[in-house]
């Protein structure tokens, strides 16, 4: 008979419920953590760009009656503007970089970081060639951000593509055109397939021309390191703040080394989890799944689960988030990959954080 292992197990609630507070601990046989369930409700391990057949596609993963995440390529200019009337929308960019026209102005977007554009607001994306990034559409507002004020450190990422397409440009592509008449196209939240609203705009009147002020000019962006907010090891206390928070829907990151200080158990909360950087071990009670920089992993409502980083003493760990309080569906094939791509990370670090310093 093998040795029994005590382990914590955490179980949570979501923040909008009417005990948010509650937190129950147990002690359990760790062997009855791992890999000891069978589940209907079990979504296999996936590369989510690997799904995307062609430049310039986008796919919905997960959705439900309040929000739609997945991915998409952004592969030179886009055509149209468009405006998401009643939802707001979060990118994420995972490789490549992404320049943004908004009516704020024009951001651009690296590796690592995470942009919040606010509902009504028109935006216009160009993308190198090897622009990837996860989107999330929430037609519930997000009500809770986290600040530039709040990152404590400075990183930079550079995300190479290895094994995948070698995709380019179109000809004439390359750079937007600015100036002149744009098309917009407009999008709301329950627009069915055949649904279509193009409005023509002139540039000069469109971009860079919007304010959260009357008086002055205040940006409704945000645009953050989504990896230069940390303030401990959070895998090792609890839980992490959110970057942005709706009713419905947390992003967050999350970083630790070792193993996770307990199993969780969230009774409220599905969860989808984007490896950026290093390696890890993906345990629950349905199956152990390991995981690289590119891949992801999904927990059901209800699954206690941890993990652990290769090796175990190793410090790359770096990993995207979405939880959501309402259950997903998704729409998509996870097991149709076109390609087998890996992504190596780079990391230059400008400005280490105070307590990682300490730390060492």
């Amino acid at each position: 008979m093998s040795e029994i292992v005590k382990f914590r197990e955490f179980m949570t609630t979501w923040h909008t419920s009417t005990r948010p507070e509650m937190g129950v601990w147990s002690d359990r046989n760790k062997a009855n953590l791992i890999h000891s369930a069978t589940s209907t409700r079990r979504v296999p391990e996936f590369r989510a760009f690997d799904l995307l057949p062609a430049p310039n596609s986008s796919l919905i993963l997960m959705q439900n009656q309040d929000h739609r995440i997945g991915v998409e390529s952004v592969c030179g200019a886009q055509e149209m503007f468009v405006r998401h009337i009643d939802f707001d929308t979060v990118f994420f960019q995972f490789c490549g970089t992404t320049t943004l026209e908004t009516e704020f102005g024009e951001y651009t977007m690296a590796p690592g970081e995470v942009m919040f554009i606010p509902e009504g607001i028109a935006h216009r994306s160009t993308g190198t060639a090897d622009s990837l990034r996860w989107f999330a559409f929430a037609n519930t507002p997000f009500t809770e951000w986290r600040t530039e004020n709040d990152m404590v450190s400075h990183t930079e990422f550079e995300v190479k593509r290895v094994n995948g397409p070698d995709w380019k440009i179109p000809a004439g592509a390359a750079q937007p055109t600015k100036g002149g008449k744009v098309r917009e196209k407009m999008i709301c939240w329950d627009d069915k397939a055949d649904d279509l609203t193009i409005i023509e705009r002139d540039y000069d009147y469109l971009v860079g021309v919007t304010s959260l002020h009357i008086h002055e000019k205040i940006s409704g962006i945000r645009k953050l390191r989504a990896f230069d907010l940390f303030t401990e090891i959070t895998g090792k206390k609890g839980a992490p703040r959110p970057i942005f928070r709706s009713p419905y829907l947390d992003v967050k990151t999350y970083n630790i080394t070792g193993e996770q200080f307990a199993f969780h158990r969230a009774l409220r909360t599905e969860e989808v989890r984007i490896q950026f950087r290093g390696e890890a071990m993906d345990m629950s009670e349905i199956e152990n799944q390991k995981v690289i920089p590119g891949e992801v992993t999904i927990i059901p409502r209800g699954i206690a689960h941890s993990v652990i980083t290769i090796p175990p003493e190793s410090r790359d760990f770096l990993r995207f988030n979405f939880y959501s309080s309402l259950p997903w569906s998704y729409p998509s094939d996870f097991t149709r990959h076109y390609f087998h791509s890996q992504f190596e990370v780079k990391t230059t670090v400008h400005k280490q954080a105070a307590w990682l310093s300490a730390a060492e």
